[in-house]
């Protein structure tokens, strides 16, 4: 697969969706040495980081960062191929972003290799402000906002990630805009906004967009077992599949995955996969300056999905540090 000057021989290419209070530098760090080819920031606002670029442009000696939340969107590991994500509602934020981010990854202050820009994002705080999926019901904004961030890009990437529609279905005609804006890739979640997470993720309607565009495209939704990435290649033809939340309690899938599409079958994650996923990030965290609660969401995330799982994650709650945290995760182990 190419993006744009991004050549990637994995096929399918696997990534890691962004996700709010999880998808931080010293994760996506980890989730990339477990066989993610491409791992996703957090969402991030493009009208905070327009905010900083006007900053720059009148103090050009100023940090980059004028708050925690964008020193933390810069970080990035070295392992795998790191894109940033960004939501806005108009082109002039997305362009000061976008624009900003590309002299941060030209000079090397910021390793990331492309730039996401989500028209997905159901989330209330997001749809009130005329950002991610309340865009999906007016294509030429879609498509406006596009082309400022791919002008303003340059030589970086721009890929995007949508939703099936707002409430009805526009999907082609959403892809299609994107395409004509110069997108180097999309990922399609198949799913409405309205429906949130429920339902069924309606894989051939991902399938459409494969065939209605040129441009790689990547499958989302309903992806929970490493055996799905092939069911979803299989039903849709996308190139490559994005999973989320599957992850968060599982940090081998993507491991699981590769396996599965090498031989059909794949190795059962272990508690211990989890232990060391876990101490890997607690020692990971003070170099990226993460807090303690990080680590804690982690692991009440890894506490999920067996037989007492629900008073492991009590437990977890109480504990006050990061040490208490290991200690509580080695008993249930025992």
């Amino acid at each position: 697969m190419n993006i744009g000057s991004i050549h990637i021989s994995s096929s399918p290419v696997l990534a890691l969706a962004p996700m709010a209070g999880y998808t931080d530098a010293a994760f996506r760090t980890l989730i990339a040495q477990r066989g993610a080819d491409l791992v996703f920031s957090e969402l991030s606002s493009a009208s905070a980081l327009a905010r900083s670029q006007s900053a720059l442009a009148r103090t050009p000696h100023s940090d980059f960062a004028q708050d925690a939340k964008t020193r933390r969107l810069m970080q990035v590991g070295e392992a795998g191929i790191t894109g940033i994500q960004l939501f806005g509602s108009n082109s002039a934020d997305m362009a000061g972003a976008v624009g900003l981010l590309r002299q941060e990854i030209e000079t090397g202050k910021c390793k990331a290799r492309l730039i996401d820009l989500n028209f997905g994002c159901p989330a209330p705080k997001v749809v009130r402000n005329g950002a991610g999926s309340a865009l999906l019901q007016d294509e030429r904004k879609v498509q406006a906002i596009a082309e400022a961030a791919v002008k303003a890009a340059g030589p970086v990437p721009v890929t995007a990630k949508i939703r099936l529609g707002r409430t009805s279905r526009n999907n082609l005609e959403i892809a299609r805009a994107l395409e004509s804006a110069g997108i180097a890739a999309l990922t399609v979640h198949g799913r409405t906004a309205a429906q949130k997470f429920s339902g069924k993720s309606d894989w051939k309607s991902i399938g459409g967009v494969v065939e209605a565009v040129s441009v790689p495209t990547f499958g989302n939704g309903d992806v929970r077992e490493p055996a799905d990435v092939r069911a979803i290649c299989d039903a849709s033809g996308c190139a490559g599949v994005m999973v989320g939340r599957a992850v968060l309690s599982n940090p081998m899938f993507f491991t699981q995955a590769r396996q599965y599409l090498a031989s059909g079958k794949y190795s059962e994650a272990m508690w211990e996969d989890k232990l060391v996923f876990l101490r890997e990030y607690i020692s990971l965290s003070p170099r990226f300056g993460l807090p303690f609660h990080a680590a804690r969401d982690l692991a009440i995330q890894l506490a999920t999905g067996f037989r007492g799982s629900a008073r492991l994650r009590g437990e977890l709650m109480k504990a006050k540090d990061a040490e208490k945290l290991v200690s509580v995760m080695e008993l249930a182990k025992a």
